[in-house]
């Protein structure tokens, strides 16, 4: 057991204890309005501890509003990349001589300008990638967990060194924890300050130095997460940012042979495609990668269908369902199959649509062209070969903005092989299946190249412990009405899966996740027993 408990930020949920909240939307909406001022501006690369300019930029806009221009862009070449990883080469050997002391001051110091500036860092990812207001705070939060535990973590183990004793006369022992080198960080556009900040801090913090390519949709955040940590101190070309494509930044990154591991969330293709290059080039390095979901969730006749509905509909709905934990199918004992339905389709229809700024949003704009074309392609797969109850079409509606909003989707009728019910969309989509009993549930649910998170309803605790044993899944919940499958917080539910869902076993925020940026040394010293 930890000898002080871990604290997570959860700012929404103190201010509601605090009654405080109105507070809180103030906060927020005051900070929108200050970034909104400051959006629209050009942005370099960031190099060895100064700012580097490209023949190139690219636009980003708010997709919840296509009139708000976030900024201007530097369009990162393989040589930038190149000259990235050798500034990030050149500064390892000094970092990882660093005292642990010393590198976690740094992020400790950085963890109190994230909280000075949280609604600020909250409004730019409700601007730039379209979270709603709580979301984007608890993505902020989530990120100040990342690196108070991480920093707790490695001051706790004594940045991984061990005094492993003297088995024979004279020949005194250690084993200890190295860092690789240099870190290519390739983060994804959901979590755009979370993951950012989590993948980050754990190749840095443990002594690597890194280069970063954040996703192409959300690079402003990634210049306010570098602008923190380098006031805090961190040295430069312990972390260098480069802006861009995947052909163009992520693929020569990979490939670069001064970079020693990789540590990515995004695809399940991308990801195996970073391996096998790794692979390839004969690199034994580490490839740290969360690969998406297909998150299953199990209501039975032991279920309280008002929890379960609630679970599933935030779940599968929240952030338009653009989390690679959301929940995207669900197997319903038919006894109770028309009743939760019903209720689903009913409390999916009562949540808010609409710009990530507004208080009632719940369903946040999709993030691109590319969703949108999703969205309407599997749509038109659902109502073909299946039945939509609610949603299925592209919202255009006089009073909001010009962005990218759909509908929510519950879909029935679609058989549980059927690629609609076993790919994973990133969409608020979601298909429902009558399932006899609990047994055919965990063997339908278990059916799946993915193993990311998974949920339960039901009351009856043999079915819970039956469940808990033989799903196949990283991340389990039961009874879970504020979400069945997304929300987990730091250290108390660490983030992470099972088959195709990752590439290590070992999770984001929990105990075993630094280890995997180090590798083992184990030193013996002989000396003269009459020294």
């Amino acid at each position: 057991m930890d000898p002080v408990p871990f604290e997570n930020e959860l700012t929404f949920e103190t201010h509601r204890q605090n009654d405080t909240v109105e507070e809180f939307h103030q906060s927020y909406e005051d900070a929108v309005t200050d970034v909104r001022a400051t959006l629209g501006k050009s942005h370099p690369l960031w190099i060895d501890g100064g700012p580097v300019d490209a023949d190139e930029q690219f636009t980003v806009t708010s997709p919840g509003d296509f009139d708000v221009t976030i900024g201007e862009f530097a369009v990162g070449t393989p040589d930038d990349v190149d000259r990235a990883v050798r500034a990030a080469a050149a500064a390892f050997d000094e970092w990882r001589q660093t005292a642990v002391e010393e590198r976690v001051e740094i992020f400790r110091d950085a963890v109190e300008e994230f909280r000075e500036r949280k609604f600020e860092l909250a409004a730019t990812v409700s601007l730039e990638n379209g979270k709603n207001r709580t979301e984007a705070v608890a993505d902020v939060d989530e990120a100040i967990d990342f690196l108070r535990f991480y920093s707790r973590e490695l001051e706790r183990h004594d940045g991984y060194e061990f005094d492993t004793g003297e088995p024979t006369p004279g020949q005194h022992c250690r084993n200890l924890l190295r860092p690789y080198g240099v870190f290519g960080v390739i983060a994804p556009f959901n979590f755009p300050i979370a993951i950012l900040a989590g993948m980050t801090t754990g190749a840095v913090i443990t002594g690597n130095t890194a280069v970063v390519k954040p996703a192409s949709a959300t690079p402003l955040i990634a210049h306010k997460f570098v602008e923190i940590l380098t006031d805090a101190g961190l040295p430069d070309g312990v972390i260098n940012l480069v802006t861009g494509g995947g052909s163009t930044v992520g693929q020569p990154l990979v490939e670069h042979e001064d970079v020693a591991g990789i540590v990515f969330t995004g695809s399940r293709e991308v990801g195996l495609s970073i391996e096998r290059t790794f692979q390839d080039l004969g690199k034994r390095g580490p490839v740290i990668a969360e690969l998406g979901g297909k998150n299953s969730v199990i209501v039975t006749t032991a279920a309280d269908i008002q929890k379960a509905v609630s679970g599933v509909a935030m779940g599968a709905f929240s952030f338009s369902g653009q989390k690679c934990s959301a929940t995207s199918r669900v197997y319903v004992h038919e006894d109770v199959f028309d009743q939760f339905l019903s209720r689903l389709v009913e409390k999916t229809e009562s949540l808010g649509i609409g710009p990530a700024e507004a208080e009632e949003t719940v369903v946040s704009p999709v993030i691109d062209d590319r969703a949108l074309e999703r969205y309407a392609d599997i749509c038109e797969q659902a109502a073909a070969e299946g039945t939509i109850h609610t949603g299925g079409d592209v919202v255009d509606a006089s009073d909001l903005p010009d962005g990218r909003y759909v509908e929510p989707t519950v879909v029935s009728d679609v058989p549980h092989d059927h690629a609609l019910a076993r790919e994973e969309h990133f969409l608020p989509f979601v298909t429902v299946h009558p399932v006899t009993d609990l047994a055919e549930a965990i063997d339908k649910a278990n059916d799946s190249d993915y193993g990311l998170c998974a949920g339960l309803f039901s009351e009856d605790e043999s079915e819970i412990e039956t469940w808990f044993d033989r799903i196949d899944s990283g991340m389990c919940y039961v009874n879970r009405a504020q979400s069945a499958t997304t929300g987990a917080l730091v250290q108390a539910q660490p983030f992470g899966g099972w088959k195709f869902s990752g590439t290590t076993g070992k999770f984001a925020g929990g105990y075993w996740y630094l280890p995997q940026f180090m590798r083992e040394q184990s030193r013996t010293h002989v000396r003269d027993a009459r020294e």
